[in-house]
């Protein structure tokens, strides 16, 4: 009966049981030679020996070899020790014994290379399923590279997030301090507002003022100004309508700059607390910051049209001066031109109680 090829990975890891029970050097020899021989049907060497086991020195697997065939041979001999049979009778019998003794053994080989064959065949088996676990086992862990390596885009994503969301904090801060930037200019600018109205609240205190000393001194020389009175009334009346003008406008000119410092201060609150809100998130931190950024294109616009137009009024109080003054020069050329004195009632130019 033909033996089949042994399997080189079934005998190593055969080997591999045997080394974990038997510590001995020698006793572990010879029970891989059995192996071999019994198990596979290969006749046990030294060299095979020692390359399967590879333990103490060359000597050790040819001494284990040699006391397994003498342990062999002893097991196959049949001795009879018998006082009365004859030597060769007992030479003969042992012979005979040992015959039956090794054709015992040749049916028990036959009947164990059956069992050797279907053990192969479930082996195999074995191994076919373990291939296949082995190529699901390369699949699955093909998958966990590429999950791997997506982690790592995941990370280094992340970190790049982390670094926009760092940057994103830093142009925040800057937002506000730009933002407080505007609060102060905003403050310098009401002050600057306050200001100038007082100063045209004096200037037209002081108008007022001058203009009444004209009417006292248009009284006492009322007698000689009978002529001139009524081109004098007239002159007056136009000088207190475009006073009048002057200041309705000045109000209106304020009132329109109070109303917008107004909206500007409920901007910046309705900022401060967008910006509040939205700190948690990235996509609404971006949105507040574009806000703050219009927000104070949209005041750095509104203060420029702030200058621009206390520039104007500046120049308009300017020119309400010069027409004061033009007016008290007329006022004093009417005054020295002779007139018949006549009384008249005068109507004074009160202020205006908002200004």
């Amino acid at each position: 009966m033909e033996q089949n090829q042994p399997n080189e990975g079934q005998i190593l890891a055969d080997v591999a049981q045997l080394r974990d029970r038997f510590s001995h050097t020698q006793t572990l020899y010879k029970e891989v030679a059995a192996l071999l021989f019994f198990r596979y049907g290969v006749t046990p060497t030294a060299n095979k020996l020692y390359q399967l086991v590879r333990k103490g020195s060359m000597s050790a697997p040819a001494q284990a070899l040699q006391t397994f065939w003498e342990d062999l041979r002893d097991k196959s001999r049949v001795r009879l020790d018998m006082a009365d049979m004859p030597e060769e009778l007992q030479s003969l019998t042992g012979d005979l014994l040992g015959r039956i003794w090794q054709e015992a053994m040749g049916h028990s080989k036959q009947h164990l290379q059956h069992y050797q064959t279907q053990a192969d065949e479930r082996v195999a088996q074995a191994q076919a399923l373990t291939q296949e676990a082995q190529q699901a086992l390369e699949v699955e862990q093909g998958a966990l590279k590429t999950a791997q390596a997506n982690i790592e885009r995941l990370k280094e994503a992340l970190q790049t997030a982390g670094q926009e969301q760092a940057a994103l904090k830093q142009d925040l801060l800057h937002a506000k301090q730009r933002q407080n930037e505007l609060e102060t200019e905003k403050q310098l600018v009401q002050q600057e507002l306050r200001r100038q109205s007082e100063q045209f609240t004096q200037d037209l205190e002081r108008l007022q003022k001058a203009i009444e000393l004209t009417e006292e001194r248009a009284q006492a020389n009322e007698r000689r100004a009978l002529l001139e009175i009524d081109k004098e009334r007239s002159i007056q009346t136009r000088l207190r309508q475009q006073i009048e003008e002057a200041e309705h406008a000045n109000k209106t000119q304020r009132q329109a700059h109070e109303q917008e410092l107004n909206q500007q201060q409920d901007q910046m609150q309705k900022l401060r607390q967008e910006l509040g809100q939205e700190q948690g998130e990235r996509r609404a931190m971006q949105a507040a910051l574009d806000i703050s950024h219009n927000l104070a294109k949209e005041m750095q616009g509104q203060l420029q049209m702030l200058r621009t137009r206390t520039a104007l009024l500046e120049r308009e109080n300017e020119e309400a001066r010069k027409k004061a003054q033009l007016l008290s020069q007329q006022l004093e050329q009417a005054q020295a031109q002779p007139v018949r004195p006549v009384r008249l009632k005068r109507r004074l130019i009160k202020n205006d109680p908002e200004q």
